[in-house]
């Protein structure tokens, strides 16, 4: 027997609903991971899954909103901002210094191989927004915050950046703890209160 939920018709329990939000969520993040971003359609997403496409978009809008759910529950850059205020630019660097040497997911590294897609682009410029500039604010608190968190958020991407498009060669060659500490002095400096010129 065919359920509501795989169809897309028909209403079915909150605990139905949940466990088919989890197996599409799942299947997108094994495809993403396998295949790469651009090679996925929702309809692969749904036929991994059991679904209904359907349900791809009732559940989630559309293939980009299954990714930015994704991207929302994996969470680095808000588990990396809590915590010590002391340790925050170092937590950043060594974040930042491991991406340059391949660090980090399945999910991310496959993520970096489908960069120019637009639509992923349009992904990663709403969660720079949520995941990092607006918590990174609340965070540091006060009137400058926003163009605290800016600077920061300039840095790190600016590694990815160099890293997406050169490979960081020069970057990767050099002492791994010497560059996280250059790295995290960078961050310093975004987080140096602004003094004001006398006139």
């Amino acid at each position: 027997m065919v359920r509501p939920e795989e169809t897309g018709g028909g209403s079915a329990p909150a605990r139905g609903r949940e466990a088919t939000r989890a197996r599409i969520l799942e299947s997108a993040r094994e495809l993403f991971t396998s295949e790469g971003y651009g090679a996925v359609s929702s309809r692969m997403i749904a036929a991994h899954a059991g679904v209904n496409v359907a349900l791809i978009n009732r559940y989630f809008g559309a293939k980009r909103g299954l990714l930015t759910e994704i991207l929302r529950e994996d969470g680095v850059f808000p588990g990396l901002i809590s915590g010590d205020p002391g340790t925050l630019t170092r937590r950043l660097a060594e974040h930042a210094v491991g991406r340059l040497y391949g660090e980090g997911t399945a999910l991310q590294r496959a993520l970096d191989h489908s960069s120019g897609d637009p639509e992923l682009q349009a992904v990663y410029e709403g969660r720079l927004k949520s995941a990092m500039l607006e918590p990174l604010s609340a965070y540091l608190g006060g009137d400058e915050a926003p163009v605290h968190a800016s600077l920061v958020a300039a840095v790190l991407l600016g590694l990815t950046r160099v890293r997406l498009i050169e490979g960081a060669t020069a970057l990767r060659a050099h002492d791994r703890a010497r560059l996280t500490d250059r790295v995290q002095a960078l961050l310093d400096l975004c987080l140096a209160d602004f003094e004001t010129e006398d006139e």
